[in-house]
């Protein structure tokens, strides 16, 4: 039997479509960057230094056209973000620290680079202010030219040896390296804090405070008198408000050449 002309042409159409539906580009890009690179997304953690640089190095491959990457670099405090690709491989693992005591700074690094071609190597030069101390995430967003993504993370670990320092050894008789998530301290309790607050020019003064994030109040604080002091331990006990809501616990230090910082760690009052 013989098709007309009509059926030819629809035959041809859907196999053209069909064809067109099988090339179609479904393969996301990646980073293809050899591995125990230390600079890496690809990495576990990157190392670096406040008031000096590191260069984030790595190379981004994609089996037809690469066509951008951006990456984000914001301080980790209270969250954290999935891997897509080990979360494929991993079981939705995430970065995850217990309390890690930031330098309350909002420094923060926002770029996009166009790319071309199946294989890029890229290199992004960040400058380390001297107001960062803690972990900051790392977040790659990789785009093709068919519109297919892919998001990696890592952490950037940064150390300071210019700020004063908070440690905390235990809080309301918990290790804080062992907390996941925020703590949640019972309204009309005391709640004892220990720890240290350390600078080599030495501490010339530091508070503790428990403010309520509903009023922006101080509902409760203490001075400490480390008198100069390079490694100063104290113990306090904090009366938690009978109200209930989201504070925000507080511990801010000046050294002997002036330098001042502040971190702290959400709570949630119940």
């Amino acid at each position: 039997m013989k098709l007309n002309l009509i059926q030819c042409s629809a035959a041809a159409m859907v196999a053209m479509a069909f064809v067109s539906c099988q090339e179609t580009d479904s393969e996301a890009p990646t980073a293809c960057t050899g591995l125990g690179a230390t600079n890496s997304v690809t990495a576990e953690e990157i190392e670096a230094e406040a008031g000096y640089d590191v260069d984030l190095e790595d190379i981004f491959c994609d089996n037809e056209a690469l066509s951008e990457v951006r990456w984000d670099i914001h301080n980790g405090e209270g969250h954290a973000h999935e891997d897509e690709e080990e979360g494929e491989e991993e079981g939705e693992e995430e970065h995850e620290h217990g309390l890690v005591l930031h330098s309350g700074t909002d420094w923060a690094v926002l770029e996009t680079q166009a790319l071309s071609g199946t294989e890029a190597e890229v290199d992004l030069h960040v400058d380390v202010p001297l107001t960062a101390r803690g972990v900051w995430h790392v977040i790659v967003s990789l785009v093709d030219d068919a519109g297919n993504s892919t998001t990696l993370a890592t952490d950037l670990h940064v150390e300071n040896d210019h700020l004063p320092e908070f440690i905390l050894t235990e809080v309301g008789g918990e290790d804080p390296a062992m907390w996941h998530g925020e703590p949640t301290w019972a309204a009309g309790t005391d709640v004892v804090v220990t720890g240290t607050v350390a600078d080599s020019d030495g501490v010339a003064s530091a508070v503790l405070e428990l403010i309520s994030e509903d009023t922006e109040s101080v509902v409760w604080e203490v001075a400490l008198d480390p008198a100069g002091a390079t490694n100063f331990e104290f113990s306090e006990t904090v009366t938690v408000p009978a109200d209930g809501g989201e504070h925000h616990f507080e511990m801010k230090a000046t050294d002997a050449s002036g330098v001042d910082m502040e971190t702290g760690f959400h709570v949630e009052v119940e």
